[in-house]
């Protein structure tokens, strides 16, 4: 009985060796199979612990939502998402090795703090393994120029978002401003320069006051902008110090309308302001769930973001950007091939709205932002602006 056994073993070895040889000649002859190709691999070298983790999670928060939904799809031409993090703990000195961490585990692309100060080494790091860093915030120097021709910034940056604020101030009749400017990042520096550069002559500047966003009395400024005979109070920061300034402000009498820029999105600050009125900022999207996108208010609803909507949109947006540009480079996350396609970006519809980089800018200057206005304690959607006339800016 065992010869016939060893003749039917030796026919299946047979069969089975025909079918993997019919299997190779059918790939080779154009099949695309999905099955085995490589993740695309974010690595995040954010913050997760030292102060900054608020906002960083809320990135994170982005990611993850918009990441498993284009899993869930089946991917970019056949490549899931994969997230690793490696934590930069807020400290200046511990980015660029938290940026390299994620590159020696196999990081396709390098996900950076959102900010300019905390994110720059893991950008940098990310330029030297010639691989695409990207991130959402302010500062203009977060862009190509700054950063290196790796470097993509998902946010439109404080030259729109000044420019904005500016029109807004005509758009109501202020005609006389006082400036508040926390000079402790760029971010915040930079709204209130590049307010100067935008606001029209029509519009005086009154006064500039500058604090730190730690700094746990800001009583002397606040005086000064009740003598100023301003009538409006552009107040450049961002939370937790950026609240405390607002209720600063009200407790010290001065009950003049406040306009910020997207750092103030979400409600999460608005605690320790109990029933704040007359405050506007301008974001890429109303947070409110009222905005006239139905897909942003679906995404706001369903996405936890400790500190604040706007981050949770770079997160989303980091993905979203990254998954067209892999599109456009046919699958590839190849540094340079990568970077060509996103330069290649022309009115793309992103979920915030149409958004460009070419060859010499890697930020969307210039895309629409929406206004919203904090009524007692409540926030809700006004409009959508896009600004007429930015300032030149490095990007």
């Amino acid at each position: 009985m065992r010869k016939p056994i060893h003749r039917l073993t030796a026919a299946s070895l047979a069969v089975a060796a025909l079918a993997a040889v019919v299997l190779v000649v059918t790939s080779a002859a154009g099949a695309k199979p999905t099955q085995g190709k490589p993740p695309i691999v974010l690595g995040a070298a954010v913050a997760q612990s030292g102060g900054f983790e608020l906002y960083d999670n809320s990135v994170l928060a982005g990611v993850r939502w918009e990441m498993n939904k284009i899993n869930a799809a089946g991917g970019v031409d056949g490549r899931k998402f994969k997230l690793i993090i490696a934590d930069n703990k807020t400290d200046p000195s511990q980015v660029g090795a938290a940026a390299q961490r994620v590159l020696d585990d196999g990081a396709d692309v390098v996900i950076t703090t959102a900010d300019f100060d905390f994110g720059a080494a893991a950008a940098l790091a990310a330029r030297k393994a010639k691989k695409i860093s990207i991130g959402g915030a302010g500062a203009p120097e977060y862009g190509r120029e700054g950063l290196g021709p790796y470097h993509f910034n998902v946010y439109t940056g404080t030259p729109t978002e000044s420019a904005a604020l500016a029109e807004f101030t005509v758009k109501k009749g202020w005609k006389r401003a006082y400036l508040l400017r926390d000079t402790s990042i760029a971010y915040s520096k930079d709204v209130c320069d590049y307010y100067r550069k935008s606001i029209p002559a029509s519009v005086k500047i009154v006064g500039q006051a500058d604090f730190k966003n730690d700094d746990p009395s800001i009583a002397s400024q606040v005086g000064d902008v009740r003598k100023s005979n301003a009538d409006v109070v552009v107040l450049c920061s961002y939370p937790p110090g950026g609240a405390s300034a607002v209720r600063q402000i009200r407790t010290g009498g001065v009950d003049l309308p406040i306009i910020g820029g997207g750092a103030f999105d979400g409600t999460f600050w608005l605690k320790s302001v109990p029933n704040l009125s007359d405050f506007y900022y301008d974001g890429m999207v109303s947070s409110a769930l009222d905005d006239p996108n139905p897909k942003v208010n679906q995404f706001v609803k369903s996405v936890k973001a400790p500190g604040g909507t706007i981050y949770a949109l770079f997160g989303y947006l980091i993905v979203e950007t990254i998954a067209k540009g892999v599109e456009k480079a046919h699958g590839s996350t190849d540094g340079p091939t990568l970077a060509k396609a996103l330069e290649s970006f022309r009115n793309v519809p992103l979920l915030v709205g149409p958004t460009s980089y070419s060859a010499k800018c890697h930020i969307p200057v210039g895309r629409p932002m929406a206004f919203i206005q904090i009524q007692n304690g409540k926030p809700h959607y006004l409009s959508t602006t896009k600004p007429k006339k930015v300032p030149p800016a490095p990007c």
